[in-house]
């Protein structure tokens, strides 16, 4: 004969053990924080006491809410999606919401998959970063979609808050220009990516600006990773005359192109000058001169976009684009005597 389940404690059960209402131990469970520290201390003894697990599929159909967000990311192994991933969970878990992640890798298909999944969950959100071809395939249709907030990368229809790349380009030619470098090459990211388009449309600006003649061999596509960065550097050295400077797509793709400068026996700020992108965490600790798209900032303007849509599903679209800057390191110096300087 099986032995029978204990049975299931209730909300009225910890009640009763913790001295307090009903409407009390729901409120300390949603983390409201109106609770008094010292009643919320109680009830939370009791919870651990009676070992209470909470219903959280139960508490959605009641409340048709599963304060629970989505967060599609387009590569995980990239830090500077790691900081955003950090500042939203702070953020949304402020207001009392957990985070399940995705990442799609840059699959189509399995950006598809994850949105559908996590509006059948049901998810009251979205934030997502669009893989490479969103722009093509859009939104899934056939059911219903939550709240959906892009960054990083817009996506038509929805919410966005991005960075405004095209300023942080021209901003990098402006540095690489005043410290006398003409033949200045852009490295990395695929042409197809927005947020590549408009950070090589920077780069064109910043040449135009100062009368510098665009060279289409200068512009090395590669994929926006390290191994992408070492291989475009490798290729742009061998144009003849030879780039004294790049701006990169990324600090990931600029950690590349000094890993391959160095195998070269060649040193970031001596021999070529290296400017990244979005100033992660390992741009600091390794000396690199680079753009900050504040990562941690745009996670929090992204979160924050998504509960205000949440909280008002018929407001008008809103972008939120935030202004990058310079930082300067070590990886870009003077210009040399440059044998091929009479030549331009």
């Amino acid at each position: 004969m099986l032995a029978s389940s204990p049975p299931r404690v209730t909300l009225l059960d910890i009640a009763s053990d913790a001295g307090v209402s009903r409407a009390t131990v729901s409120l300390v469970l949603r983390n409201v924080p109106s609770v008094a520290p010292a009643t919320r201390k109680r009830v939370l003894q009791s919870i651990n006491r009676l070992r209470y697990v909470y219903h959280r599929g139960a508490a959605s159909l009641r409340s048709q809410r599963s304060h629970a967000i989505g967060l599609i990311v387009s590569d995980i192994t990239n830090p500077f999606f790691a900081e955003i991933i950090v500042a939203i969970e702070d953020w949304l878990g402020s207001a009392g919401l957990v985070t399940i992640l995705g990442n799609t890798s840059e699959n189509l298909a399995k950006q598809q998959r994850l949105l559908r999944s996590m509006s059948e969950y049901p998810a009251d959100g979205i934030l997502i970063c669009p893989t490479q071809g969103s722009e093509k395939t859009g939104l899934p249709t056939g059911g219903r979609l939550p709240p959906i907030v892009a960054f990083t990368r817009p996506m038509d229809g929805v919410d966005y808050a991005g960075t405004d790349n095209v300023t942080g380009s021209e901003l990098a030619v402006e540095h690489l220009v005043g410290l006398g470098h003409r033949r200045i090459a852009f490295i990395g990211g695929p042409a197809q990516l927005t947020s590549a388009q408009q950070r090589f449309s920077g780069y064109r600006r910043g040449l135009e600006k100062h009368a510098l003649e665009y060279r289409k061999e200068l512009f090395v596509e590669q994929l926006p990773t390290r191994q992408g960065g070492y291989h475009a550097l490798i290729s742009a050295l061998q144009l003849s005359p030879a780039p004294t400077a790049a701006v990169c797509f990324n600090d990931v793709v600029a950690f590349g192109a000094i890993e391959a400068l160095r195998g070269r026996g060649k040193e970031p700020g001596r021999d070529f000058s290296i400017v990244g992108f979005n100033n992660i965490a390992d741009a600091r600790a390794g000396s690199l001169t680079t753009i900050d798209t504040s990562p941690a900032k745009l996670g929090e303007t992204a979160a924050d976009l998504l509960l205000n849509r949440i909280r008002d599903p018929g407001s008008p679209l809103r972008q939120v684009i935030l202004s990058p800057r310079l930082v300067v390191r070590e990886s870009t110096g003077k210009l040399q005597h440059d044998s091929n300087e009479s030549n331009q």
